[in-house]
């Protein structure tokens, strides 16, 4: 599948709620001021006082007289003196002038663009029509004469088909593009234009320009991250009103996502956050729990994001759970298209569920279906298909080749390892996890790397565009290290000199993948959900473990804390979650006595007017947990009581050798250790006991 630009088209909107200029222009054209809720006019004493001084003969002679009808589409006279027409021919207007002059009416736009549309359709039929024929003439022997015969006396079109036994309207909108859709999507070929789809698919806004705006953040930041269904089936269900690939539901929920992602500006008309709640309100009334199509279920998906987005990740969970389990609802279909579109869709529902589940710390759900156990090799096409670094309304955003097949295909080889790392730590008390587990999952991740093609593995020596999709994948990678193997850093009697260096070159990695590359080329403004866990987590293992750094410019405790109270800072202009992730992380770096940033109202304001301290229930509606951090306790518990000699062992066949020239470490400080540090530090040069 090709990744492509959705570019409805611009400036072609009617007045709606999400567009209030033309209402402005409405009522200023119309000289209604008075209803203007800009001009609020009390209808006490103010107006009687000043009706008082105004006689109802005089108010009625400033009244303007307009016709008893007036049309939209006026006569070039009128509109050209901007006065009202009844829209007769000629015109009121223009029959009492004195001199006499052609009442001439102009086609109106919209009925213009309608003809246009019809005059499509028709044609689009009338050529379905015929290829069905052609393809009958064909395939079809013992229906040749006949078809000749019915041709020869002039049958219509329709007619000939449904003799052949197909239904004419049914097809057309089931039909599949014409287009490959394993071709690179020119901005032509993908042009949205005209309202009337977005009158049938939403009722929030029928602003185009708006709709523009939100399906090209959704497409840029989203979609290459979190791939839940066929981009190119989608748009061509979108322009033709077919409920094959396209629904209310899902439309809604793309746009209530993308209203995170909106840059708030000064010359904005529109609230995005409120327009984000109305379109979730939209997919919420739209939601039927007896519906059991597929983009129900990937309408649930992407609200699992937005309310996560939100910090409401408990209805998030379920939002999750119920589009797993509405998979096996969904019939599986033989029609043009369908494999792509499940295959898609399977395989995003399976990634949520074991990407939360680890950033979770729970056995993930399994999806057990065959599209996210079947992985093509050589499905390379639509790589380039270009990826688009959109970000502002109107926005001449620069083009990379998106490399989306490949970053998918590989995240699918890595989420299976994860996978299997969270079921194995997370699931209920049972067997014995043994050091030959650890070291072989760890073996599995090292492998998944060096088997990356270098289009998305070699970043630093790549001279193409760092993506930020294949970023967040590299990210996710180191994260998942990480997340294997720091119970080992505190687990009694365990040789850490072992893993020391691993863990922490990979915690240095993954935050120079965050600071050095994401976040210059992008800002952590469009950063993934998910992938503020990793900043949490990567930042967490610094800061507990090796809070004194090393040689060699890395990050130490103190710069770590600061680098990802600003990534979350960023994050938290369209992320409402990160605000309690950021307070977490605040009082990680106080247990650790990590001093922090010196302007922290700057860079962690408080939650709001209303709360003046974030509360237990904040954290847990951020991660389903009191705290981000790793439940290595129970892990430990897990581990099979020769596991030290074990990875004594076995550990050298995989890598892990003792290092004489390990980062410098620091202990973590006990309680007693951080009291007395608290004590010797001076908050206020004045003495106020």
């Amino acid at each position: 599948m090709s990744f492509r630009r959705i570019r409805p088209s611009f400036g072609d909107s009617s007045a709606s709620p999400s567009n209030p200029s033309q209402y402005q222009s409405t009522s200023e054209s119309t000289g209604n001021s008075g209803s203007d809720p800009r001009h609020p006019l009390d209808a006490g004493s103010s107006s009687k006082s000043t009706s008082s001084n105004i006689s109802g003969s005089t108010a009625s002679s400033k009244r303007r007289r307009v016709p008893e009808s007036v049309t939209r589409n006026a006569c070039l006279n009128c509109k050209k003196a901007r006065a009202k027409c009844d829209g007769e021919k000629p015109c009121h207007r223009c029959a009492s002038r004195i001199e006499p002059s052609d009442c001439v009416y102009e086609v109106h736009i919209k009925h213009a663009k309608e003809e246009l549309v019809r005059q499509i359709r028709e044609l689009e039929a009338k050529d379905h029509l015929t290829d069905q024929i052609l393809q009958a003439l064909s395939t079809d022997d013992g229906k040749v004469p006949e078809i000749l015969e019915r041709l020869q006396n002039g049958e219509a079109y329709s007619t000939i088909v449904k003799s052949l036994g197909h239904s004419p309207i049914e097809d057309l909108e089931t039909t599949s593009p014409r287009t490959s859709h394993h071709s690179t999507f020119e901005v032509a070929d993908h042009e949205m234009g005209g309202t009337s789809s977005s009158h049938k698919w939403t009722t929030v806004t029928s602003d185009s320009a708006v709709l523009d705006h939100l399906f090209q953040l959704y497409f840029a930041w989203v979609h290459p991250v979190h791939t839940l269904f066929s981009e190119g089936r989608f748009v061509d269900s979108y322009k033709r009103q077919s409920k094959k690939y396209c629904s209310s539901a899902l439309v809604n929920a793309i746009c209530a996502m993308a209203c995170h992602l909106h840059s708030v500006a000064d010359s904005d008309e529109i609230d995005f956050v409120q327009l984000g709640e109305d379109f979730s309100d939209a997919v919420r009334d739209d939601m039927n729990p007896e519906d059991k199509t597929i983009t129900t279920v990937q309408a649930f998906a992407v609200m699992f994001l937005i309310d996560s987005a939100r910090g409401k990740s408990l209805r998030a969970s379920s939002y999750l759970r119920v589009a797993t389990d509405s998979l096996s609802n969904v019939a599986y279909q033989t029609s043009d298209g369908f494999a792509e579109v499940w295959k898609n869709t399977v395989r995003g529902v399976q990634n949520l569920n074991v990407e939360w589940a680890q950033m979770t710390f729970q056995a993930p759900v399994i999806v057990n279906y065959t599209a996210s156990d079947t992985i093509e090799e050589n499905d390379s096409e639509p790589d380039e298909a270009k990826w688009y670094f959109y970000r502002y309304v109107n926005d001449q955003c620069p083009a990379w080749p998106g490399l989306l097949a490949t970053t998918n295909r590989e995240k699918s080889k890595l989420i299976r390892i994860i996978r299997d790392v969270a079921t194995m730590m997370y699931s209920q008390p049972g067997s014995k996890l043994s050091a030959r587990q650890i070291l072989q999952q760890y073996s599995k991740f090292v492998a998944w790397q060096d088997d990356l093609p270098t289009s998305i593995g070699d970043i630093e020596n790549n001279n193409s565009q760092a993506l930020p999709h294949v970023l967040s994948l590299l990210i996710l990678f180191k994260n998942s290290i990480i997340q294997l193997l720091r119970p080992l850093l505190d687990f009694e009697g365990f040789p850490t000199t072992l893993v020391e260096e691993v863990i922490w070159t990979h915690a240095q990695q993954g935050l120079y993948l965050i600071d050095q590359h994401y976040c210059t080329q992008y800002t952590c403004r469009y950063q993934p959900l998910l992938q503020m866990f990793s900043v949490l987590h990567l930042t967490d293992v610094v800061v507990r473990f090796f809070p004194g750094g090393m040689e060699g410019g890395a990050k130490d405790g103190p710069e770590a804390i600061q680098f990802a109270m600003e990534a979350l800072m960023q994050s938290r202009a369209g992320f409402p979650v990160a605000r309690p992730l950021q307070e977490m992380l605040r009082r990680t770096a106080k247990e650790c006595s990590i001093p922090l940033p010196r302007n922290p109202n700057d860079i962690m304001p408080l939650p709001g007017k209303s709360q003046e301290i974030y509360r237990l229930d904040d954290f847990i509606d951020a991660c389903t947990r009191k705290t981000y951090t790793q439940p290595v306790e129970e892990i430990h518990a897990k581990y099979a009581p020769s596991f030290s000699t074990d990875w004594i062992t076995e550990g050298p066949a995989h890598g892990f050798l003792a290092s004489t020239s390990g980062p410098s470490r620091w202990k973590i400080p006990s309680a007693e250790e951080r009291g007395a540090q608290s004590l010797m530090q001076i908050h206020n040069l004045l003495n106020t006991n």
